[in-house]
């Protein structure tokens, strides 16, 4: 069985959603310029994040409060251990098996919910089952219940056994596999995207799936094409340093400690954690990985994003360093603006220009936050 895509006008795909959510993307950022947010009471930033799930747990868990008002798959995943302390057990398995559902009436795992259908937005992205079946892993081992995961066994081999057919017979992701939780730049085939893929592997084999990859000739390849002495490369074809995929490398627990270990130390040599964690990227996305939107808003990308951030002080704290210093510069900001926001610059204002600025009440940073504390 092919995965199945939806159409595409170039790599965008084409739904109602998507035209919505840009005109919507630009009336959010004219509102955030001239007439701000409303904050959250508070008073510590434990509290604007536990509100900040609170208020987003709709008919789907809203990736956001300004203008993410859906469900990211991606998203859900990474807010997914913080949002288990404020959010009732029953909630997030009802959009577990949402996604599920929706997924095998699809024929694949879409990027993104409403409490309508699946969609993809701006396009299919590599990270898409892999953050799923994270979830469903991450259920089983929160509740002990494993009858979500039974109940879905054959229509979850199915999604997996198409993903591995159209994206992992080459030893690594196809370059074709352009998106990614960066997900308006292209980036065929990008390190992250392959160690979600990895990560995948190991997930579904605990939830007794079967996989065509081996997590161990995988990981080598991994390290074979990808590695550079102290950090991973971004994706096929440039050497630019991939700071999601040595962040996402920590928080997944993936390769051995000794590997880990060089990763700390490339990223704290980088200087990309500094001011606040953590910039995305070292430089300026090259423009022809940039689709026409993207070029609207085109430092976006090498900005400084908190969850991402916050993602790798998880990751950092799972690997035996003291966080609480670069917390403080999280905390800080959260105080500032009384709400959990995306995107900042070095001085720590808010990211923002014409036609996109820095979403706010990001529940996977909400979601990062609570794990961590």
């Amino acid at each position: 069985m092919a995965l199945k895509l939806g159409p595409k006008f170039g790599p965008y795909a084409i739904n109602k959603e998507c035209p919505y959510s840009v005109l919507y993307n630009v009336w959010d950022s004219w509102r955030l310029q001239y007439q701000g947010f409303a904050r959250l009471p508070g008073p510590l930033p434990k509290d604007i994040a536990a509100q900040t799930l609170k208020a987003n747990a709709r008919e789907v868990l809203y990736a956001g409060t300004g203008h993410f008002h859906y469900m990211w798959v991606s998203d859900f995943a990474k807010s997914l251990r913080g949002a288990q302390k404020v959010l009732e057990p029953a909630y997030l398995r009802r959009q577990i098996e949402w996604m599920i559902k929706e997924s095998q009436r699809l024929g694949r795992v879409p990027s993104c919910f409403s409490s309508e259908h699946g969609f993809d937005m701006p396009y299919y992205r590599g990270d898409n089952l892999p953050w799923l079946i994270y979830s469903i892993h991450e259920h089983v081992k929160w509740t002990g219940d494993t009858s979500l995961a039974e109940a879905h066994r054959d229509a979850l081999q199915v999604m997996l056994d198409d993903y591995e057919q159209a994206h992992m017979s080459g030893g690594l992701l196809a370059k074709s596999m352009t998106g990614d939780w960066m997900d308006t730049v292209l980036r065929p085939s990008s390190t992250y995207n392959n160690l979600c893929a990895l990560r995948m592997t190991f997930d579904a084999l605990a939830l007794g799936l079967k996989t065509r990859t081996e997590p161990g000739p995988f990981a080598r390849r991994i390290i074979e094409d990808r590695w550079r002495k102290d950090h991973f490369v971004d994706f096929a074809g440039t050497e630019l340093f991939s700071v999601d995929a040595g962040v996402f490398a920590l928080y997944l627990d993936l390769f051995d400690p000794a590997l880990r270990e060089q990763i700390v130390k490339g990223l704290e040599i980088s200087g990309l954690a500094q001011p606040y964690p953590i910039k995305v990227a070292p430089k300026d996305f090259d423009r022809s990985l940039m689709p026409i939107l993207t070029r609207l808003s085109p430092k976006y990308h090498s900005s400084t994003w908190l969850h991402l951030g916050l993602m790798y002080l998880n990751g950092l704290k799972k690997n035996g360093r003291d966080v609480a210093s670069a917390l403080k510069g999280i905390d800080e900001l959260t105080l500032r603006y009384g709400q959990m926001v995306e995107a900042v610059d070095e001085r720590g204002d808010l990211y923002k220009t014409f036609f996109h600025s820095s979403e706010y009440g990001l529940s996977m940073a909400a979601g990062q936050y609570l794990e961590l504390v």
